[in-house]
């Protein structure tokens, strides 16, 4: 096939058949753009194959001539002839409404290698809001990721709330991320919205020097939500946690006498949380300062009840599970 000659790749209309790109595509496409932030990943591809920008100005295409010129600014870059094919491919799909199978046909022709043709259909499911097909395509262990931190945001903010799409792509194809990247930060503050317990463990399978930073975070975006019960449910499922002894550190260091201590119930948390793990000792110490009432809650009468159930026990300190 002659990818050079337009009417080879885009053959015209017969007498009764629907144009390439009819209105409803154009708008669909319009809107689509628009939701994604003013930016398709059909745009990324031109600009990263240093196409003339004016491509994009003219994609979607608004009438023949307009898909001609569209055409002639891709044959004419100077982008290799596979990646050409690919852009081309790419808008063949967008034809498969009105023409059936003729970008896989297109893809056949001019033999496209089947891991750009993936790729293609998974940046096409992607900016046509499919985002379970665009998994699918993206998360083929043939492909080198391209635009990974792009996908994973836009997976993360285009699913409000839903980790389970953006967190698939994760372990599936950009894992290696660093913890630091917007993308993550974005995911990872999801799942803090999503599940405390899921944010946790994740945490712990990121390098080292990145596990402190992101559980802070997770503190802090618990402890830092709005009062309600959801935040209530997700208070008591920070800390019934299982901390090792390092995590119960930051924990107390955090809320006691880091950044976290301004924090609504950081007092409070650290009590609880040496009472759920059985260190009575470090909770009758009150070294969590001088209040007597927080959030309702009167300590101190508290620890005195504590304190006589305990009797000479208390003052043994012999009662902590773990060390204060």
């Amino acid at each position: 096939m002659d990818i050079s000659n337009f009417d080879t790749v885009f053959p015209p209309s017969r007498p009764g058949e629907p144009p390439a790109y009819d209105m409803k595509s154009i708008e669909r496409i319009t809107r689509n753009r628009q939701h994604l932030e003013g930016r398709l990943f059909f745009d990324r591809l031109v600009r990263l194959l240093r196409i003339d920008r004016s491509a994009v100005k003219l994609y979607p295409p608004r009438s023949t001539q307009d898909l001609r010129a569209l055409f002639d600014k891709l044959s004419a870059s100077g982008a290799p002839e596979h990646y050409k094919q690919s852009l081309l491919f790419y808008l063949l799909l967008d034809c498969e409404r009105a023409h059936a199978s003729i970008a896989s046909t297109f893809a056949k022709h001019v033999s496209l290698p089947p891991k750009y043709e993936t790729y293609m259909r998974g940046l096409w499911a992607l900016d046509n809001l499919l985002f379970k097909d665009a998994l699918h395509y993206l998360t083929q262990p043939n492909l080198t990721p391209t635009f990974a931190e792009e996908i994973l945001r836009t997976l993360v903010t285009q699913m409000r709330g839903d980790v389970s799409l953006p967190l698939s792509y994760y372990h599936s194809a950009v894992s290696s991320l660093a913890p630091t990247s917007g993308a993550m930060q974005l995911l990872f503050a999801a799942l803090c919205g999503s599940s405390p317990a899921e944010a946790f463990f994740f945490s712990r399978q990121q390098a080292e020097a990145a596990r402190r930073p992101l559980f802070e975070q997770l503190v802090a975006h618990v402890l830092g939500a709005e009062g309600g019960e959801a935040r209530a449910a997700a208070g008591e499922c920070l800390v019934g946690l299982p901390f090792d002894r390092e995590e119960e550190a930051w924990f107390e260091e955090y809320l006691l006498r880091g950044v976290g201590k301004r924090l609504v119930g950081a007092r409070d948390s650290v009590l609880v949380r040496r009472l759920l793990t059985g260190r009575f000792d470090a909770f009758l110490e009150g070294r969590v300062g001088q209040e007597v009432r927080a959030d309702g809650v009167n300590w101190g009468s508290l620890k005195e009840s504590l304190r006589i159930c305990l009797g000479d026990r208390a003052e043994l300190g012999r009662v902590g599970v773990l060390e204060g």
